[in-house]
């Protein structure tokens, strides 16, 4: 579109240059019109003016198409950003409820024979009889474990 109107200003430059140079008249005659004593640069002038036009309304036409290529863009990635919040959310909620809920089946079996109702997780729970969260080996380690005699092979 730049190039268009840079385009547009040089053909404006051109007709000024051709209608300062012909100062002539002529007349002119279009299907039944006739037009006596026109000068020499108006044709040059209507047909500048009518490139012009289209120029313009080709430029009009691509603001707006791609107005509303972007305007759809933006509605799909707003969605799309407002499900991966959510989906952020909820992840949070279980990685708590997850670390909640680690420590409490531990204290249920160490009690189970003398409290047989469920432990609420808002409970006090003795840190002790919790196993402490071990995250678990990368494929790596484990096969480095298993060559250097540390672990057995079934596992």
């Amino acid at each position: 579109m730049i190039l268009f109107l840079i385009l547009l200003i040089i053909a404006a430059a051109v007709v000024g240059v051709y209608a300062t140079g012909n100062t002539g008249a002529h007349d002119i005659t279009l299907w039944q019109w006739h037009w006596s004593a026109v000068p020499d640069w108006v044709p040059v002038m209507v047909a500048a003016a009518v490139i012009a036009g289209l120029f313009l309304l080709y430029m009009l036409y691509s603001g707006l198409v791609h107005g509303v290529r972007v305007g759809s863009m933006r509605r799909r990635v707003t969605t799309r950003e407002s499900t991966i919040t959510d989906l952020r959310r909820e992840n949070q909620r279980l990685r708590e409820e997850n670390a909640r809920m680690r420590t409490v089946p531990a204290y249920q079996d160490a009690n189970r024979d003398t409290n047989p109702e469920p432990v609420v997780a808002d409970t006090p729970v003795d840190r002790s009889l919790a196993a402490p969260y071990r995250p678990r080996e990368s494929f790596g380690e484990r096969v480095r474990a298993f060559f250097s005699g540390r672990e057995p092979a079934g596992y």
